[in-house]
């Protein structure tokens, strides 16, 4: 397994949104030094807490002061763009990263920013999908492409400046279907799972779970030939993270901060996309609901290892865990709840043999069998 980071971002109102930015570059530079693997950064317009309306440009400065970590847009809302711009603002930054671009794209899952740029919610998806084959054909094709849809056409287009990567690594997050699910597992392209997807949820049908979209792209994937262990690798699952000393004073840490932040998103209407079962009620969904059933992963090292060793059992396996971002906690805690996950937590799941045999060792020097 590896793991990354995820921010929508989250800042609210109340805080100096320019110092905000700041803060985000900082995350992505701490999380490269702790051996985080990737960190996507999302795209929104309205609402007031998620605010960064171009992703691609915090990319391009985190690009500059860093030099492993990958960096994805997480994700570009096609619906509202023209599709070639997208095509060719990815390429340029692929280049401007040096190949560590990760090209992910949606349809939009806040409802006011479909109202912002009048679009009809019926029209996300169908959008969506055909500025996808668009791009994709504009960026890995050599010729000029021509392309007649429904919402674009296009004659003898082609991008001056091509990618840098030989395969633009496609992911697509998904939220009221398995769709996006199955178009990555026919298609070998990246899903990404929202962090408030539960695990199963039983009867409910108005939004998939982890399984049901598991299922989606590893059937998608089994019936377009694709390894299931390169499907499953593929996967990135997105959760609620906080590491402390112990659950108790995890959940005291966090709690104002998940009022706020839970507050605003249940006021979008997203509570829904949460429940378990046909007959829960939103009063249901209290944060220690959430805590135990969607699940998140929080307390202390053995008890966040615990944690997200279930999460790996019930969905079969998965290729990326991402971290949430949040502005639950101060930076100094935020920052020590990463470290401890990096230092303690990480080493159970990346090249567990070197772990085990490490603990074999000590075990060893103090007379232990």
């Amino acid at each position: 397994m590896k793991f990354g980071f995820f921010t929508m971002p989250e800042h609210p109102p109340r805080e100096n949104w320019t110092l905000s930015y700041d803060r985000d570059i900082a995350n992505i530079v701490d999380a490269e030094r702790l051996g985080f693997h990737e960190f996507w950064v999302g795209e929104h317009h309205t609402g007031g807490y998620e605010n960064v309306p171009v992703p691609e440009y915090m990319i391009a400065k985190a690009s500059a002061v860093t030099h492993r970590i990958r960096l994805g847009t997480g994700v570009i809302n096609l619906p509202y763009q023209d599709p070639f711009m997208v095509a060719e603002r990815m390429a340029f930054l692929d280049h401007l990263t040096h190949g560590r671009l990760e090209y992910g794209f949606g349809g939009g899952g806040l409802p006011t920013d479909k109202e912002l740029f009048g679009l009809e919610p019926s029209e996300a998806s169908p959008r969506t999908n055909e500025a996808l084959e668009i791009i994709w054909q504009l960026l890995t094709s050599d010729d000029p492409v021509s392309y007649e849809g429904q919402y674009w056409k296009y004659e003898n287009r082609q991008l001056q400046v091509g990618p840098y990567q030989d395969v633009p690594p496609f992911a697509i997050a998904g939220l009221t279907g398995t769709h996006n699910y199955a178009k990555c597992g026919e298609r070998g392209w990246k899903p990404l799972s929202v962090h408030f997807a539960p695990i199963d949820n039983g009867t409910y049908e108005l939004a998939p779970d982890l399984k049901a979209m598991g299922k989606a792209m590893l059937d998608a994937g089994a019936a377009a030939g694709i390894d299931p262990a390169v499907t499953r690798d593929n996967w990135r699952i997105v959760r609620e993270v906080y590491v402390t000393d112990d659950k108790n004073q995890a959940l005291k840490d966090i709690r104002e901060g998940v009022k706020l932040s839970y507050d605003y998103l249940f006021g979008l209407g997203l509570g829904a996309l949460m429940k378990i079962g046909d007959g829960m009620e939103d009063a249901e969904l209290t944060f220690e609901w959430m805590v135990d059933n969607i699940p998140w992963i929080v307390g202390s090292p053995e008890e966040c290892t615990r944690q997200l060793k279930e999460l790996e059992e019930e969905v079969g396996g998965f290729g990326t865990l991402l971290i949430n971002v949040r502005d639950w906690v101060t930076t100094d805690k935020w920052n020590r709840s990463n470290e401890m996950f990096a230092r303690y937590v990480m080493p159970h799941f990346t090249k567990r043999e070197r772990l085990d045999r490490r603990q074999r060792l000590a075990n060893r020097a103090l007379g232990i069998d």
